[in-house]
């Protein structure tokens, strides 16, 4: 990431946000962050402190699970609290596009492969999908995917869970988005798969300067993929640096604890860089 983007006058996105559920009434309380053209932002803590819920709003899709939420978000200068339903249905997977948790279950199981990438391109592209086909062939060989006919012919049941992943994280990129949100899109993943999965956002990033906001509480991916991090405890954000900062100097008790419950096998290398 150049340095321009960090310093950019314009945050790709500028966040400032409260939001609660008719049973959680302070879910999250004067969140405020940005993103820049080009980062990746880490949005860690633990399970249950909002994190979520951060990606449902910027979606303007909180309503959905029956919260309400106040406040500002401008993506790109503009403040989508005025943007329609309709405005935001061109928004969502062109300019801003979302990698779920639960890999297999994120998939629709009755659908081959082939035409949930169908549909995701067609959500948002006039071009036909025969004439568009090997680009998107070449996606998934560009995500470490089978590009042939054969894999687009499966469903989701008779693929790994990494290879779903892969197919959200190529479904969520198929028109180049500016911001990718991924929601903790190693939780289910196997230790090599997560290395792998990382190193792919770290690659897409890195190729189409794609700004990426990255939510988990998993510390140590964070330190091996993030250029900074915002803590966030109880629906408050206490700390915000760069990863290097946030791990070799945390300045928040919250913070602390969160690095000292780390395993000490050996320091997390890589701090604060893509691999």
């Amino acid at each position: 990431m150049s340095e321009t983007a960090m310093n950019g006058l314009t945050p790709l996105l500028s966040v400032s946000l409260n939001a609660s559920y008719p049973n959680r009434p302070h879910v999250l309380e004067d969140v405020r962050f940005d993103v820049q053209q080009g980062e990746i932002l880490a949005l860690v803590g633990q399970s249950g402190c909002g994190k979520s819920t951060i990606a449902l709003c910027i979606l303007k899709l909180l309503g959905v699970k029956g919260g309400s939420a106040s406040g500002a978000i401008k993506f790109q200068g503009r403040d989508l609290e005025w943007a329609s339903e309709r405005e935001m249905r061109a928004i969502r997977g062109r300019q801003i596009a979302m990698v779920p948790q639960s890999p297999l279950s994120s998939l629709n199981p009755a659908l081959r492969i082939g035409a949930q990438l169908k549909e995701a391109w067609r959500a948002h592209a006039e071009e036909e999908w025969e004439a568009a086909k090997p680009r998107v062939l070449q996606l998934l060989e560009s995500v470490d995917l089978p590009c042939d006919e054969g894999f687009l012919r499966r469903v989701p049941s008779q693929i790994s869970v990494g290879q779903a992943q892969r197919v959200l994280i190529a479904m969520a990129v198929i028109h180049r988005p500016r911001l990718l949100i991924a929601d903790e899109p190693t939780s289910a993943l196997d230790l090599i798969t997560q290395r792998e999965v990382l190193d792919l956002f770290a690659r897409l990033n890195r190729e189409l300067n794609m700004a990426i906001l990255y939510i988990s509480h998993d510390l140590l991916s964070v330190a091996a993929l993030c250029h900074r991090a915002a803590v966030l405890e109880r629906g408050r954000i206490v700390e915000c640096g760069t990863a290097e900062q946030i791990f070799e100097r945390p300045a928040h008790p919250y913070t602390r604890r969160l690095i000292d419950a780390l395993p000490r096998v050996g320091q997390p290398s890589g701090v604060g860089q893509s691999f």
